[in-house]
């Protein structure tokens, strides 16, 4: 049992994403979702608690009390008094040492703040269904821009290894012509240092690879074994910026915080009852006796003057004030971006479509360049500087499509889409 736990704890490390569909599908699984769903359970009670305090309270008591003088068990009309008192064999009630048990009830008829805050805790409830679908888009785009930048990574490594290949191969001729005496030594030691040069920047390469990897497993629970290339399934779906939503029904909830601090002043109405089911020995006879009392009443209460209401009236105008500039900035700070982003998206296009054209360009000069190298017609330094032009013309062509998809991601979060119908 023990070994069947230990590999069913490693599983997920175990896993393997072959989509970028399966990959952002492991979101769900994670905490991070589950504490999402759980701030919305938490949400669904506050409402729940609300609704509770209109609903009757119901309690049963019981006690034993002590008194220095005779008290009353209940009250007694005067005639009824004034009978016991004229025949002292009647058990009086009252007694010094009194037992009773009952039980009360208050019940809330009508307090108009507490339905302004029902009204308060449903936005909230809202809200928090939309911070979850917020909150899952970001991890998306996260993941997307994590792949994406892994993905450049890994084929600016291939333009690099290619490189390396290529001036080994150069190489390869130099050694011939250096032991032949028609290249000078100078000459290998130039290009050796430039394939070691090589193999840092590889090297450097891998640390970022794993840097980047930890990072997609943190999120999803997978070690990615192998490359996911991206490709585009749709386009953004434009429209309200999603983001604002929750702020918006935040603002509402402000609002509705403000109302309800007002309406502290309007009069509550309240129901209150009890029964009670009192013991004891009589004061004037000491005879055993048992008495029921209950009274039942409707009560108006309003308050006349409380200073700590006026001061949350104030703080809740604050408070909305303060949702309701931070929700503008947000806006306007979303508009903006969205605008970069599109622009941006348009000119990674045109400098994409760019750098393909110069990665043909270059392939073609290296190999006139190689050719004259070979024929002692360029030094081993302006050789190189066409093998180094190719190698950053795919390190160009690469990074623009990668940060493409990043910007494509962060649109995809401001406009509530999910990755997973764009990308795949």
């Amino acid at each position: 049992m023990l070994k069947k736990g230990l590999i069913l704890l490693s599983l997920p490390l175990m896993l393997n994403a072959t989509t970028m569909t399966q990959l952002l599908d492991t979101l769900k699984q994670r905490p991070e979702y589950k504490l999402d769903e759980l701030m919305i359970d938490q949400s669904k009670l506050g409402m729940q608690s609300l609704t509770d305090k209109l609903m009757p309270v119901v309690d049963i008591y019981a006690g034993y009390e002590m008194y220095n003088s005779p008290n009353g068990m209940l009250p007694v009309a005067p005639n009824k008094l004034i009978k016991m008192v004229k025949n002292q064999n009647i058990p009086q009630p009252f007694s010094k040492q009194i037992a009773r048990e009952g039980v009360e009830f208050t019940w809330p008829i009508f307090v108009k703040s507490i339905y302004t805050l029902k009204q308060k805790a449903s936005l909230l409830h809202m809200a928090s269904k939309k911070a979850k679908r917020l909150n899952f888009i970001q991890r998306e785009a996260i993941v997307v821009g994590a792949v994406a930048q892994l993905e450049y990574l890994y084929a600016l490594s291939d333009a690099l290894k290619a490189k390396k290949n290529s001036i080994l191969k150069t190489k390869q001729t130099t050694t011939i012509k250096v032991k032949d005496g028609r290249a000078a030594p100078s000459v290998l030691m130039v290009l050796n240092t430039h394939i070691n040069n090589l193999d840092i920047s590889l090297n450097n390469i891998k640390q970022n690879i794993n840097i980047l990897k930890s990072k997609i497993e943190t999120l999803t629970g997978i070690y990615l074994t192998h490359r996911i290339h991206l490709r585009k399934k749709h386009n953004i779906k434009k429209g309200d910026i999603f983001a604002l939503k929750t702020l918006r029904l935040k603002l509402k909830a402000k609002d509705k915080a403000l109302k309800a601090s007002k309406e502290a002043y309007y009069p509550s109405i309240i129901t209150k009852g009890n029964f009670t089911y009192s013991q004891a020995d009589a004061y004037n006879n000491d005879k055993y006796l048992n008495e029921e009392f209950g009274d039942v009443g409707v009560y108006m209460k309003m308050p006349l003057f409380d200073a700590s209401k006026s001061t949350q009236i104030q703080k809740a105008k604050i408070a909305y004030m303060q949702e309701k500039i931070y929700l503008n900035k947000t806006k306007h700070s979303l508009l903006v971006k969205s605008k970069e982003l599109q622009k941006e998206i348009e000119l990674l296009n045109q400098s994409i479509n760019l750098a393909r054209k110069s990665i043909v360009n270059q392939q073609k000069l290296l190999k006139i360049a190689k050719v004259a190298f070979l024929d002692h017609r360029m030094s081993e330094e302006e050789y190189l500087r066409y093998e180094d032009a190719l190698a950053n013309a795919k390190a160009s062509l690469y990074g623009f499509e990668a940060k493409k998809w990043q910007d494509i991601a962060q649109l995809a979060v401001i406009y509530g889409n999910d990755l997973k119908r764009i990308v795949k």
